[in-house]
């Protein structure tokens, strides 16, 4: 279990930072667009929500068929915690920032895509958490 656990970790963590280290800032440097380039960052920020919410899945169904203590309570609640906060601002904050868009609220907009970012950054360093966690040399 804990080589499979160890790649999904890490192959979710590169995702979480490509996109919101790399993809999204590049696509707002490169677009003139600053509405084609939030489209396109919606979408990629969605995609890694979704790689998120599998493979945090995948994670805690087999920290609960692995060895007993192979995945410790603290283990688990990092994935969930990981995998949630990113679903969340995906379920909660996006649709009250299409709201405020809509209504051209852009302070409103501003102050819930810092939310939203936040909730993003904590996923990366969550995922960082993992990594370094699960990919220690065995002891």
């Amino acid at each position: 279990m804990s080589r499979l656990a160890s790649i999904l970790i890490t192959l979710w963590a590169g995702s979480l930072w490509t996109i919101c280290g790399l993809v999204a800032p590049t696509l707002f440097a490169v677009l003139e667009d600053r509405h084609v380039a939030g489209q396109l960052a919606a979408t990629f920020f969605f995609a890694v929500t979704l790689i998120g919410v599998v493979v945090g899945s995948v994670l805690l169904a087999l920290s609960f068929v692995g060895k007993p203590g192979s995945v410790r309570l603290p283990g688990r609640v990092l994935v969930l915690l990981t995998a949630g906060f990113p679903l969340a601002s995906h379920l909660v904050l996006g649709p009250l920032m299409d709201q405020a868009r809509a209504a051209g609220n852009m302070a409103r907009f501003g102050m819930l895509h810092a939310v939203a970012g936040a909730c993003f950054l904590i996923a990366c360093a969550g995922a960082l958490v993992m990594v370094w966690r699960f990919n220690r040399p065995a002891e």
